[in-house]
């Protein structure tokens, strides 16, 4: 065991970085590092063993975001992407159906536009798998900050939607810039696992308010953070907490801050995701607290 050690050890001391900088060196100033550290540190061996044991877990902790590039990290993010976009977990499926079926059956009491029309703004559209729930003949404006979007939208409407709902444009913004979008202008926002991408989340809801018509109503399903601390839940977020947020997606409590933004209106209810056979597991299962539900204007 000790020989291949050694063996090792002398390979990488005689890596060249530079001209004048190997490796080795790197190593020879970690380990000038580590001393004065150690020298720094009291002597009493609780507050070292505290000392080491932190610098430990906030090493390994940040481990996933070094390697967030690698293939087993990148296909977490491939399915946080998927998970925020497509909404198609039976569960959600359901609520969705549920919230937006006023769209169809005209009993939704929405604003229209000059033309008579309603007009749509979908945050983090993604390719468009909420284009079914649209009544015919509404305008279609979708957003998203994954620049892949906009091709795999267009490509749906060209290939599926035969004109029945004019995509009026594709924005790639965040749900807290909308700044392209004028004031009272939008019947209806969808924001479907939406908000946790806002680099402000209060002022993404601001936003949605400007430009909505009065009258006009968000509608929402988000994941949150759980109320109840020291859960095995609660546990589970605080663990993933630092790796979603490099994945486009904070973890908030979205719920307090829709219920400050200033809506007449609020119908929020709560619901926890059960995830029963579709395999998400590690940093995708802390998304399970949700709230749906509309706000209106």
């Amino acid at each position: 065991m000790a020989a291949p050690l050694v063996t090792c050890i002398t390979t990488v001391s005689a890596i060249t970085l530079s001209e004048d900088f190997s490796l080795g060196d790197v190593v020879d100033n970690v380990k000038e590092l580590g001393i004065w550290i150690n020298s720094w540190l009291p002597k009493n061996i609780v507050v070292r063993t505290m000392f080491y044991g932190a610098t430990t877990v906030v090493c390994l902790r940040f481990l996933p975001v070094l390697l967030r590039k690698t293939s087993f990290f990148k296909n977490v993010e491939i399915q946080s992407r998927y998970f925020h976009r497509s909404t198609i977990l039976p569960e959600l499926i359901k609520i969705k159906g549920d919230l937006l079926k006023e769209l169809k059956d005209e009993s939704h009491g929405l604003p229209l536009n000059e033309e008579g029309k309603l007009v749509f703004l979908e945050l983090n559209a993604g390719g468009g798998t909420n284009v079914s729930y649209y009544p015919d003949g509404c305008v279609y404006i979708a957003t998203d900050h994954w620049d892949g979007a906009k091709d795999y939208l267009e490509q749906n409407f060209s290939d599926l939607n035969e004109s029945k709902i004019t995509l009026d444009r594709f924005l790639l913004t965040r749900p807290d810039r909308l700044i392209s979008v004028p004031d009272n202008t939008v019947s209806a926002v969808l924001c479907f696992h939406s908000l946790c991408s806002s680099c402000n989340v209060y002022f993404a809801l601001l936003e949605i308010l400007r430009v909505l018509k009065p009258g006009g109503k968000m509608y929402f399903i988000e994941h949150v953070m759980t109320k109840e601390r020291y859960t095995n839940y609660w546990l589970l977020q605080m663990n993933y907490v630092l790796q979603m947020t490099f994945w486009d997606c904070s973890l908030s409590d979205i719920g307090r801050q829709i219920n400050r933004a200033g809506f007449s209106k609020v119908d929020m209810s709560e619901i926890m995701l059960s995830f029963k056979g579709v395999g998400m597991k590690g940093p995708m299962r802390s998304l399970a607290p949700h709230i749906y539900g509309y706000a209106v204007k």
